[in-house]
C-alpha cells in the first residue's frame, strides 16, 4: 500500500509539471483536521476516547486540455475514522476525462454520480459531515463509469456504472443512475435515483428528492429518500429491506465570518433494524440494527481567507425497537479545522 501511494504521488507530480509551465493546469486541495471527544456512546470502550485525526486531505489536479476537453485527477488521504488505527489511508478519488458536446457533457472514469453531489454543494459543509445518503452508506460518493448530462435551469444527468465505488468491479451487476432538476436563482428542486443488480441474488433501487433555497441570509434545505433492497432466496421467499431518510438543515450567515449550522436526520425502516451495520460509519459510528436520529449543531468561524474553525456537537438518539433494549445515545464534541490551498 505504501509503495502504491508513493507511486501515485510521483505520477501525479510528474504529470502536472509540463502543464504548470504553460499555466493550463490547476492545483487545488484542502485539509480537514479535527480534535474529537466521545462524550457518550453505546459501544463499550469508545466513551471518553479523544484525540486528533485528519478527516480528509484532498490534492487535486485539473487541466483544461482544450475548449471542449478537460480532465481531473484527485488523490485523497484520511485517518480511518474507526477509532482503531492511526495510519492515514490514501487512494485515487477522481480520475476522469470530460468532453463538451454542444450543451451536453460526456464524462468517463471515476467521478461523482448523480446521487447527492448537488445537495452536498448546497449544504456546503462536507468538511463537517457527509450528507445523509453518503453518511449512512446508502450509496457511494464516487463510481467508475460513463455519464452524460447538461442544462442550466433544467438540469439532467444519466450514468452507467460499476456500482463498486472507486474500486474494481467484483460482480456481473451494473448500476443505472439518473437525475432531473430545476434551478432558478437560489431555488433548487431535484429528483434522482438508481437501480442496481448486485451479484445474482440482490437488487436495489433508490429514490431521492430535495428542495433548497439560498439567499443573502444563508441557505436551507429538506430532503427525503427511500431505498428498497431485495434478496432472492430459495422457494421465491424473497426478503425485502426498506429504508427511509428525512433530513433538514439551515446554515444561517450571522456575519461575514460566522455561520450558524443546524441539521437533523431521521432514519427508519426494516433495513435499519434487521441488517444495517451502523458501527461501520466512519468518525461517528452508530449502533448496529437500530434506527438513528442524528442532530448536528455547529458554529463556523472564518478565521482567515482560507481557514475555518468549526466547533460542533453531534448527537444520535435511537428509536425504541420492537424487541431488545434501546441503544445508548451517542454524543460527540469536536473542534474541526478546515484550510484550503
Amino acid at each position: 500500500m505504501k509503495k502504491l501511494n508513493m507511486f501515485l504521488l510521483i505520477a501525479l507530480t510528474v504529470a502536472m509539471i509540463p502543464d504548470l509551465v504553460h499555466s493550463e493546469g490547476e492545483i487545488k486541495g484542502y485539509m480537514v483536521g479535527e480534535y474529537y471527544y466521545v462524550v457518550k456512546h453505546d459501544t463499550e470502550g469508545l466513551e471518553g476516547r479523544n484525540g486528533f485525526w485528519f478527516r480528509r486531505i484532498y490534492f487535486t489536479y485539473n487541466n483544461k486540455l482544450s475548449e471542449t476537453v478537460k480532465m481531473r485527477l484527485r488523490y485523497e488521504m484520511a485517518s480511518p475514522g474507526d477509532f482503531g488505527s492511526a495510519l492515514l489511508l490514501g487512494f485515487v478519488k477522481d480520475a476522469y476525462i470530460s468532453f463538451k458536446l454542444g450543451q451536453t457533457n460526456l464524462t468517463a472514469g471515476i467521478q461523482s454520480p448523480p446521487s447527492f453531489n448537488n445537495i452536498e454543494d448546497i449544504w456546503g459543509y462536507r468538511v463537517l459531515e457527509k450528507t445523509p445518503l453518503d453518511l449512512y452508506k446508502w450509496t457511494s460518493s464516487r463510481d467508475f463509469g460513463v455519464s452524460v448530462g447538461g442544462g442550466k435551469s433544467f438540469i439532467w444527468q444519466a450514468m452507467f456504472a460499476n456500482g463498486s465505488s472507486n474500486k474494481a468491479e467484483t460482480d456481473k451487476g451494473k448500476k443505472l443512475l439518473g437525475l432531473i432538476g430545476y434551478k432558478n436563482g437560489g431555488f433548487h428542486l431535484e429528483f434522482n435515483g438508481h437501480y442496481e443488480k448486485k451479484k445474482e441474488v440482490w437488487t436495489e433501487y433508490l429514490l431521492h428528492t430535495h428542495v433548497t433555497y439560498s439567499g443573502d441570509w444563508g441557505r436551507a434545505g429538506v430532503e427525503y429518500a427511500f431505498m428498497e433492497q431485495k434478496e432472492e432466496v430459495e422457494n421465491n421467499d424473497n426478503k425485502k429491506y426498506k429504508y427511509n431518510i428525512l433530513s433538514a438543515f439551515v446554515v444561517f450567515q450571522a456575519s461575514k465570518e460566522v455561520d450558524l449550522i443546524v441539521r437533523y436526520d431521521k432514519n427508519w425502516g426494516s433495513g435499519y433494524t434487521e441488517i444495517w451495520k451502523g458501527s461501520k460509519v466512519e468518525y461517528v459510528p452508530f449502533a448496529d440494527h437500530a434506527e438513528p436520529n442524528f442532530f448536528i449543531g455547529a458554529i463556523s468561524w472564518q478565521a482567515h481567507k482560507n481557514v475555518w474553525l468549526i466547533p460542533n456537537i453531534k448527537y444520535a438518539i435511537y428509536n425504541t425497537p420492537d424487541e431488545g433494549e434501546k441503544p445508548k445515545d451517542n454524543v460527540y464534541a469536536n473542534l474541526t479545522l478546515w484550510f484550503k490551498l
